[in-house]
């Protein structure tokens, strides 16, 4: 029996409300004042720590069959790439499209959109930065979204594209840019099923982060080259629009078999529960090769 039967992820809310209680806890005995982002940290890292550890122990689940074998075919990475431009190019679309509208009917959205866009200044605000957004966030949200959330659902629920859309919107809603981020949370499971690692989404959503981060790719002066003059903020939305939607095609037209498939979890549960009888696995190559 697969440790996905036996994970329940509702204890999780459970932890996170022990952990925030034992907080409140210590900050009033100790009077202290800690700023909300330690807080939220902090409190997201505990519960994350004490849900994971006793997952491992109680219901023995498997780290390594949850990661996955680090992905060394170039093609893996080449889906990852698309992943990126796409996202970063349907960011550009909604900056120069979407935005403007918001600032005009709904001011407190346009605000909400904008609530992760920081104008860092000095090395020490661009290290806190990348460590956050580039290290750590990946690590833990494609650990506990794409890589529990999405396949205990998927497993329960027996229906991949459900469990899919449900994370998403779960992923999209805490986040200022929701549309952007949705897209993210589909790219990024497309991406986990064909690679059958979770490297891959890992690595593609920390180079997004750190594309915005470090101030993004250059757009809109790749765009004024290709169309040999200066375009305006509504040619080069349209244009992110049009050419993120046919990578997004793609990349749909790609992966979406590979939802179908069994769910990366369990087919490195059994290839471990082989090799430690002594069974041949196949290779990894050769399972990606033939999806492609």
């Amino acid at each position: 029996m697969t440790a996905l039967s036996k994970i329940r992820l509702r204890y999780f809310a459970l932890w996170g409300l022990l952990f925030l209680c034992l907080m409140l806890g210590v900050e009033s005995a100790l009077g202290l004042n800690l700023p909300d982002r330690v807080v939220g940290w902090t409190l997201a890292i505990l519960t994350l720590t004490g849900w994971l550890g006793q997952a491992v122990w109680r219901h023995r689940l498997d780290l390594s069959a949850l990661f996955g074998p680090f992905p060394t075919d170039p093609s893996a990475w080449g889906t990852v790439l698309v992943g990126v431009l796409a996202l970063d190019l349907l960011a550009e679309a909604e900056f120069h499209l979407l935005l403007p509208w918001l600032e005009q009917v709904s001011p407190w959205l346009a605000d909400r959109y904008l609530k992760n866009a920081v104008s860092l200044t000095g090395t020490t605000e661009y290290l806190r930065a990348a460590g956050s957004a580039v290290i750590v966030a990946p690590l833990v949200e494609e650990f506990f979204v794409r890589g529990l959330m999405y396949q205990r659902w998927a497993y329960a629920w027996n229906r991949p594209v459900l469990a899919l859309l449900v994370t998403s919107v779960l992923f999209a809603l805490p986040h200022g840019h929701v549309i952007n981020a949705f897209i993210l949370g589909v790219v990024a499971i497309l991406v986990y099923v064909e690679t059958r690692s979770l490297w891959a989404p890992i690595g593609m959503h920390a180079i997004g982060n750190a594309i915005t981060v470090f101030g993004g790719l250059p757009m809109e002066a790749g765009f004024e080259l290709a169309t040999g003059g200066t375009s305006s903020g509504v040619v080069v939305g349209w244009l992110s629009l049009i050419v993120s939607g046919l990578l997004l095609a793609w990349l749909l037209r790609r992966c979406w078999g590979a939802l179908y498939e069994p769910l990366p979890y369990i087919e490195h549960e059994q290839r471990s529960e082989e090799i430690s009888n002594g069974e041949e696995a196949p290779d990894d190559k050769t399972a990606v090769a033939n999806r492609a």
